[in-house]
């Protein structure tokens, strides 16, 4: 396949490169992974996020109780509540933590209470297991549109080829010309 790069040629592929790198870029700046740190304080139990949340949130224990939503709280099992962070009085397994801005965020706060507590597994960050989590649904979207990008820019570039190779068109013009037609005078 013989191709030849045009200024119009060029001029598109700069458009499209240019357009990928911008949504890759944004994919890029997307935050950080939802995470929970659970630690034994001497107040309770400390259910510390990676990062606050401006959204509605809950923080819900494995039975279906809510402790806390929004500001509001269970003064009987919760000791304090920020927006990053909540400790409760009593220990619990699991907690739920969810941050709602037009998609839920989840974040899953474990600690084994029959552990000792100096058990370096009951203090590491439990990652997210995110449920319709943003950040994934935007990176998916980035990949589905840069190959469709991809794939429009192949079937252009090949309209564009086979244009090319295609003979032109032979149109015949007919140029008008000024006939004069003298009638002799019969008389």
């Amino acid at each position: 396949m013989n191709f030849k790069m045009t200024t119009n040629t060029s001029g598109f592929l700069a458009v499209a490169f240019s357009a990928l790198a911008v949504m890759l870029a944004a994919a890029a700046d997307a935050p950080p992974e939802l995470t929970c740190n659970v630690t034994k304080t001497p107040d309770g139990f400390l259910h510390q996020l990676s990062r606050s949340s401006d959204c509605d949130t809950s923080w819900v224990v494995k039975n279906g109780g809510v402790l806390a939503r929004n500001q509001d709280y269970d003064k009987n099992e919760v000791q304090s509540l920020t927006d990053q962070s909540l400790t409760s009085k009593l220990c619990h397994d699991n907690i739920d933590y969810t941050s709602t801005c037009g998609t839920d965020e989840r974040a899953h706060c474990t600690y084994t209470c029959s552990s000792p507590i100096s058990d370096p597994k009951a203090s590491q960050p439990t990652p997210v297991n995110p449920i319709a989590n943003h950040v994934n649904q935007n990176r998916s979207r980035l990949i589905l549109l840069g190959v469709s990008g991809a794939v429009v820019m192949a079937v252009i570039l090949y309209i564009i080829c086979r244009k090319k190779k295609s003979p032109p068109s032979v149109v015949n013009y007919i140029e008008e010309q000024e006939v004069m037609v003298e009638i002799p005078d019969v008389n």
